[in-house]
């Protein structure tokens, strides 16, 4: 098996991956932090996809220092050299141009549940119910980790950002119970979705 190739380090004219400008928005907000920080940020979050392991944070802060888009700073009396990272200037004016910018995918994101319904032709209606009731379950108990993660954390516009992601499971659960109401009005296939 061929061994992955690391991401390109960012030029001064290449704009951030997503990953690069969550983790040096985070930096802006809440900097200085370590390297064990971040990764404790990225574990405690109840979105899926921020939770990137360390074998990706390590590199990916190691690329943004190298661009000089990170400061690093020694802790005084570690031993272990743990660094406090902040953005640099131009980690700011690269954060903040990632901030504003808005593409298409975050306008209509890739959803693997709605990829899903489409092969429902390829499930039984048991199946197809069984399925919507384990997603259903699952995006339950995503509302209750949300409202866990909002008693313990206090960052900005936290209310907006935790309506936001309230909301959206709240649409996607009204989305799966008109989907349950079509296969259980035995309508024709094609219209469950």
């Amino acid at each position: 098996m061929p061994k992955a190739q690391p991401e390109p380090t960012p030029g001064a004219g290449d704009p951030l991956t997503e990953n690069e400008g969550l983790l040096l928005a985070l930096l802006a907000r809440a900097g200085p932090l370590t390297a064990y920080q971040i990764a404790k940020a990225y574990d405690l979050s109840p979105v899926s996809n921020f939770n990137t392991s360390k074998g990706k944070i390590y590199p990916m802060i190691k690329r943004l220092q190298s661009s000089g888009l990170i400061r690093g700073e020694v802790v005084a009396g570690d031993r272990r050299g743990t660094e406090r990272l902040t953005c640099t200037k131009e980690g700011l004016k690269k954060v903040k141009e990632w901030v504003v910018s808005v593409q298409p995918a975050h306008i209509l994101p890739e959803d693997g549940l709605r990829s899903r319904v489409q092969s429902f032709g390829l499930l039984s209606k048991a199946e197809r119910i069984s399925w919507l009731n384990d997603v259903r379950e699952k995006m339950t108990e995503k509302l209750d980790a949300l409202e866990k993660y909002k008693e313990i954390t206090d960052t900005p516009f936290q209310e907006l950002v935790h309506q936001n992601a309230y909301s959206t499971i709240q649409a996607r659960l009204s989305w799966l119970d008109r989907i349950f109401f079509a296969l259980a009005s035995d309508g024709p296939e094609d219209r469950a979705t």
